[in-house]
């Protein structure tokens, strides 16, 4: 069955509210959470979304086992690994499109300042089986792409918006922004948007990869 229909069926029904949360969506790492295994720190499975109008409303997790297994196994057949384990400063942004090739990017920031971008597409489709790595990309950003980054991080503001919304759909796209660093670890997550700061950064990304795609959602 579609795993973006598994995830969202417990509030297809539902009347939703707009968002989770507050701002700058910062998770804590625990020892647990580095010793172990895990895709992502226990506190997004911790982490409850309310979504109905009636008193506590739908309740689902942010991180179920069933997403975290389905963005788990994309990220390892792109080579990833958990960006939270991760040391220095770290972006990825994760694109897992229903019916299109998934694709991973993720830059890494050097102690230079240096920006290095590392990005896979593979060979399946978001929603189903990952595949095999279609084709990779890894280079290092020119210092007027770095400059370009960062203004797009800080006039979107994507890293301080809420972690998710309420919003679902049957079939559509994840759009995911995780960052770790010295200022801790971020979560971000859309489904499909048609604008705003998650999508503009997204298709910043895209756009450095020289990747051209005719289906964006």
């Amino acid at each position: 069955m579609n795993r973006i229909l598994l995830s969202v069926i417990a509030v297809a029904m539902i009347g939703c509210g707009p968002t989770f949360g507050g701002p700058d969506p910062v998770f804590p790492i625990s020892a647990r959470d580095r010793e172990g295994a895990a895709w992502f720190p226990q506190a997004l499975q911790e982490t409850i979304l309310r979504c109905g109008p009636f008193g506590p409303g739908a309740r689902r997790e942010l991180m179920d086992e069933h997403k975290a297994a389905w963005y788990g196994g994309h990220l390892a057949a792109a080579g990833e690994a958990p960006l939270f384990r991760s040391n220095g400063r770290s972006l990825r942004f994760t694109w897992l499109r229903t019916f299109d090739a998934p694709v991973v990017i993720r830059l890494d920031t050097g102690a230079d300042g240096a920006v290095t971008m590392a990005a896979t597409e593979l060979s399946g489709h978001g929603g189903y089986e990952p595949g095999t790595i279609a084709r990779r990309i890894e280079r290092r950003l020119s210092t007027g792409e770095v400059a370009a980054l960062k203004r797009v991080v800080e006039q979107t503001g994507v890293l301080k918006q809420t972690a998710a919304t309420c919003d679902a759909g049957l079939d559509g796209a994840q759009w995911v922004v995780e960052s770790n660093g010295p200022d801790g670890y971020r979560f971000v997550e859309r489904q499909s948007p048609e604008s705003g700061p998650v999508r503009v950064f997204g298709l910043h990304l895209v756009g450095l990869t020289g990747w051209a795609y005719d289906s964006v959602y």
